[in-house]
């Protein structure tokens, strides 16, 4: 390792203003790039909003209630994902503050675990450039192509129809990265803005439907209670995996820190405030599934449950058609997050030297 690359690395032996200053030491500040402040509070809230919202709340809790066995006990997994959540949360935000520069874990590792020789950060860096993200996004781009296959009524919705989707909105978002960051939050900032509403709608014709406005069949999931509670541990291990695999994302942000306008205000607001929100629509979400979904249905529903409830709120065409066009969205703006964020990563990683 060079002499340079050692220095950029050193540990920071002051308090705060030392940290501030992040890895680079002065001699080495010609040779950093300064990165412009694109990220306001609402771009920031929207980068961990759109990638913890992607397709797993509309298919999600119909596998967490088979797990635990009654509304009662799911709606309580989801509000303890979103506690859990939010503490990791502010692990994060104390972070982002202490080294206010794009890299994001990358830079937590090499300053809290700096010998061997920062390979915690090194290695990090490269399995999240080479492997975690490219395969998360490889995966999300097929669930694209499945959801609006479908809702153009092909007769497969997968194989290489779905890739062959998945490849162009890829491709598409790709584009718009290296061509323009501002049109890239604003692609983000878009698409969360979908997300929310398409989940508003959800939340607000379910307790609209449970006041009797929408005539939908009655049931009696909430009245219930904890009647039939799974009392397996490894049930409710297993449920637990899927409620924080939707909530992942919160993260996102630190990754590009250094484009973050007014950090010491807008992190600890769009981190929190992206979990606060999210863990709200996750669990008015459910409430509004099982209020109109009865339970042996939403048992057996497993991926299709918001397609069941849009079925019998709006009827036909909605949960056939719209429905899965809006999933297609909402996982397009998981992969705008991914691919911005990761983005900020390698371009780190090049500044240290860690990649060519």
């Amino acid at each position: 390792m060079s002499p340079n690359l050692r220095r950029l690395w050193r540990s920071e032996k002051t308090e705060t203003a030392s940290v501030d200053s992040d890895v680079a030491p002065a001699s080495d500040a010609a040779t950093v790039k300064s990165a412009t402040k694109n990220i306001g509070l609402f771009s920031a809230t929207a980068m961990g909003v759109s990638l913890m919202v992607g397709s797993g709340i509309f298919s999600t809790p119909a596998s967490v209630l088979r797990l635990v066995g009654s509304p009662a006990m799911t709606l309580i997994l989801w509000g303890l994902g979103a506690i859990i959540s939010y503490g990791g949360a502010t692990a994060f935000i104390e972070l982002g503050l202490m080294y206010r520069k794009n890299g994001g874990t990358m830079r937590f590792l090499a300053h809290g675990f700096p010998r061997p020789k920062v390979m915690l950060g090194y290695l990090f860096a490269w399995v999240m450039i080479m492997c975690i993200r490219p395969g998360a996004i490889a995966a999300n781009g097929p669930v694209i192509g499945k959801y609006w296959l479908y809702a153009a009524g092909a007769s497969h919705t997968d194989g290489w129809q779905a890739r062959g989707v998945g490849f162009g909105c890829i491709t598409f978002v790709t584009a718009i990265n290296i061509l323009s960051a501002k049109w890239s939050l604003r692609l983000i900032n878009l698409l969360t803005v979908v997300k929310i509403i398409v989940l508003l709608i959800i939340v607000i014709s379910g307790i609209v439907a449970a006041a009797g406005g929408i005539d939908v069949e009655r049931n009696d999931n909430w009245s219930r209670g904890f009647s039939g509670t799974s009392k397996d541990a490894h049930s409710y291990a297993s449920a637990l995996t899927k409620v924080f695999w939707a909530y992942d994302g919160f993260t996102n942000l630190v990754y590009s820190l250094g484009e973050l306008r007014k950090p010491e205000r807008n992190l600890p607001w769009s981190i929190g405030g992206s979990v606060v929100i999210v863990g709200f629509l996750y669990i008015m979400a459910n409430v509004a599934f099982f209020f109109v979904v009865p339970l042996d249905v939403a048992i057996n529903s497993e991926e299709i449950l918001a397609a069941e409830f849009t079925y019998r709120v709006f009827g036909h065409n909605v949960g056939r058609i719209a429905l899965p066009v809006f999933i297609g969205l909402s996982v397009l703006g998981a992969i705008c997050a991914q691919t911005y964020g990761v983005s900020r990563l390698l371009d780190s990683a090049n500044e240290v030297g860690f990649v060519p």
